[in-house]
């Protein structure tokens, strides 16, 4: 469905006057969609991180020429985020206090001291837990993997089309049905939401009434948000889920089969008998299912957060108030929501309409519960012109 022309904005010059141009981007301060795709190419995953967050930064300076700075878009909010994955993906974030942590859950050490158990029957020595820690860090460099590929996949996505958006609408002064048809015609068919963000982004260029304006640019912004969403399930879940798992039960295996395998004839027979029995593996099962959730929910308290100018956000705490807007929450023109479409959206995934509390994300993986956090996030800073400032920095001209 295409949408409908904004109900105002500037119109035609009239006959015999100088025609009217609307803001034009300079060329080369923002990524065409071959330099996305240059980008996206580079093997060095710290460079091209931080390609891909400059790029983002150039590519919101160069949409809020025709949009207005006075309401984020998008690629404002991606710049920090991707700026934070940069972080993940250098493996700075995780605690060093990972093996510490374990020691304090009964629901591992309980079952540790099982396989422990297991072991002096077999005759070998207990499982260090060092062992677990050294399986942590593998993990952690799995979870680096899947949020870059995450964080390039994305671009490469959202990236050329906000390109390609700039490149269709600069210098445009009204709302052409036709022009923007066409335009949104050029989506691929698998990518309807991204379409209509798009679309909506189109509508908000040429809308004057502002409240209008900013509810347009939270509705693109959230379905440019959900589209991203979508997309990265399959790294989130990677990078949350399945690693651990894996990589738990590996190391672990392999250093009890390496301890069986050291033992001379015949005293190693019990424990090939256990391995082969899936004895080992039985009694490892519930250290590798509860070991994984530990570090679901360490991962998503300390490694899932966000730093934007002026604050550090935990996703998995309720986000807090703006500065100078603890009574209000969201800023002037986003305190109460008119617009039908939008006010869909946020009944689809807001838990808390109205409110900010119960936003703290328990579980990252679970896609309701990031847009959740998300769409509160969207809302309450879309107006906090810091997030425009340069990701790394001031500018040298």
């Amino acid at each position: 469905m295409r949408p409908p022309a904004p109900s105002c904005g500037p119109t035609a010059e009239p006959t015999g006057s100088s025609p009217l141009q609307g803001p034009r981007v300079e060329p080369g301060t923002y990524p065409s969609p071959e330099d996305v795709r240059h980008i996206c190419a580079m093997r060095d995953l710290v460079v091209r991180n931080q390609a891909v967050t400059q790029s983002y930064s150039d590519l919101s300076n160069a949409v809020g020429q025709l949009l207005g700075t006075e309401n984020a878009n998008w690629s404002t909010f991606a710049t920090w985020a991707s700026k934070q994955a940069g972080v993940s993906i250098r493996g700075e974030d995780m605690p060093r206090f990972f093996t510490d942590v374990l020691k304090g859950l009964d629901g591992v050490t309980r079952p540790l001291s099982n396989v422990d158990d297991l072991l002096r029957k077999l005759g070998l020595p207990a499982l260090p837990l060092a062992d677990i820690g050294s399986a942590g860090n593998d993990a952690i460099q799995n979870v680096s993997l899947a949020i870059s590929e995450g964080n390039k996949r994305v671009f490469e996505e959202v990236g050329q089309e906000l390109s390609r958006f700039v490149a269709a609408f600069q210098g445009d002064t009204q709302y052409d049905t036709a022009k923007v048809a066409q335009y949104l015609s050029e989506f691929p068919a698998d990518k309807p939401v991204l379409e209509e963000a798009f679309g909506h982004y189109a509508q908000a260029m040429f809308e004057t009434d502002p409240k209008k304006k900013a509810e347009l640019m939270l509705l693109a912004n959230n379905k440019v948000g959900l589209h991203e969403q979508r997309r990265l399930q399959p790294q989130i879940e990677q990078a949350l889920n399945a690693p651990m798992k894996e990589t738990f039960h590996g190391i672990l295996r392999q250093t009890i089969e390496a301890q069986i395998n050291a033992l001379p004839f015949p005293a190693n027979l019990a424990g090939k008998a256990a391995l082969k029995s899936g004895v080992v593996d039985a009694a490892l099962g519930p250290v590798v299912e509860r070991t994984a959730s530990a570090f679901r929910r360490l991962a998503t308290e300390h490694m899932m957060k966000l730093v934007v100018p002026g604050s550090a956000l935990k996703l998995g705490n309720d986000l807090p108030p703006p500065p100078g807007m603890e009574s209000t929450l969201f800023p002037p023109h986003l305190r109460t929501i008119e617009n039908p479409e939008l006010r869909k959206l946020l009944a689809q995934f807001d838990k808390s309409p109205d409110s900010l509390e119960g936003t703290g994300a328990e579980d990252w993986s679970r896609l309701d519960q990031r847009m959740n956090y998300i769409i509160d996030l969207f809302r309450s800073r879309q107006s906090d012109p810091a997030l425009f400032d340069p990701p790394f920095g001031r500018r040298v001209a």
